[in-house]
């Protein structure tokens, strides 16, 4: 009885998580042109509005930004299959990326899908096993968690209790600088601790493939008739200056050029585009105003190779000038 009313009172509390609000977009907003994928640098990286208004698109026919904030390929590929069984038919499909997103292999543990990820659970959960990988454990451990709320958005509960352990442990301590996505500092943790340890990764990805989902989004999207634009997303000058102004940087980035051109996508390196400091409010995620100027800038230039009814994109690996710090 008690396990029946836990289960109960999570399922309610965990209605409203950021995937089921991007599936109740999907559904409320069936005539967007342009579907946005990725992790939280298109979250927060792309505004609708200004890439609307740039591209030349009203709001309805414009931009529906479904990035996801800690999340995978594989979860942008259930976000972009959901959004096309529910009757989207955008012309444009548009994903942000950084470092080695596309060709990192997906292999999780159970206690990996929580949070953002929890939607693998309860998103298809039979079609997405086919683009990640489980051991024998967890995959046992999946299909028994899977059946219980209690288990699958157990993070709802967890979230309330580290956001009240982080209240206390700020107690006469100095404010910590916190952005809508949490805690900036944090995601200093999601960069390479050094530059030899990044280029020695660079190494290991310019001979892997791209990963599954990443080719089945290209797949999926040339099916329904999509431009695929894959856009490698503006980063500060710190993580662009120590880590992408290498040669093993370069060579990876033309190993995941020529794969994506290859399988009938288009590539944009837009990582060097704001160049101030002050056009990020934390360690990888532009500022609001940066992210406006940025969306407005990347639909002026599809729409300038806009073709009577098609929307087109830049030559593959092609670079948009830098913005200048205003």
């Amino acid at each position: 009885m008690l396990l029946f009313a836990l289960n109960k009172a999570v399922a309610r509390s965990a209605r409203d998580t950021f995937p089921r609000q991007l599936m109740a977009q999907v559904r409320e907003r069936p005539g967007a042109g342009v579907v946005a994928l990725g992790n939280s640098l298109v979250g927060v990286g792309f505004d609708e509005s200004a890439f609307d208004e740039g591209i030349g698109l009203n709001q309805q026919q414009g931009m529906i930004n479904l990035g996801l904030g800690n999340s995978t390929p594989v979860e942008h590929l259930m976000l972009l299959r959901y959004a096309l069984h529910n009757g989207e038919r955008p012309r444009l499909l548009i994903y942000g990326f950084f470092d080695f997103q596309l060709t990192h292999p997906a292999e999780f543990a159970t206690s990996d899908l929580i949070g953002n990820r929890a939607m693998l659970y309860y998103l298809d959960p039979e079609y997405a096993r086919r683009f990640y990988h489980l051991s024998l454990h967890d995959r046992i451990e999946f299909e028994i968690m899977r059946r219980f709320p209690l288990f699958v958005d157990r993070s709802v509960t967890w979230e309330r209790v580290e956001l009240f352990r982080r209240k206390l442990e700020q107690q006469g301590m100095p404010p910590v600088k916190t952005n809508t996505l949490g805690r900036a500092n944090d995601f200093s943790l999601l960069e390479y601790p050094s530059r030899p340890a990044f280029i020695e990764e660079c190494g290991r990805a310019s001979r892997r493939d791209l990963i599954p989902s990443v080719r089945e989004i290209i797949r999926q999207g040339k099916s329904a008739g999509m431009k695929v634009v894959f856009i490698e997303m503006p980063l500060p000058p710190a993580h662009v200056q120590s880590f992408y102004d290498t040669a093993a940087w370069d060579q990876y980035r033309s190993h995941v050029q020529g794969m994506l051109v290859g399988a009938g996508a288009q590539f944009i390196d837009a990582s060097h585009t704001m160049p101030d400091e002050s056009m990020f409010a934390d360690p990888l995620h532009m500022t609001y105003e940066a992210s406006k100027e940025f969306s407005g800038r990347i639909g002026e230039s599809l729409r300038e190779e806009r073709q009577e009814e098609a929307i087109a994109t830049p030559p593959p690996g092609s670079r948009l000038e830098a913005a200048q710090p205003k």
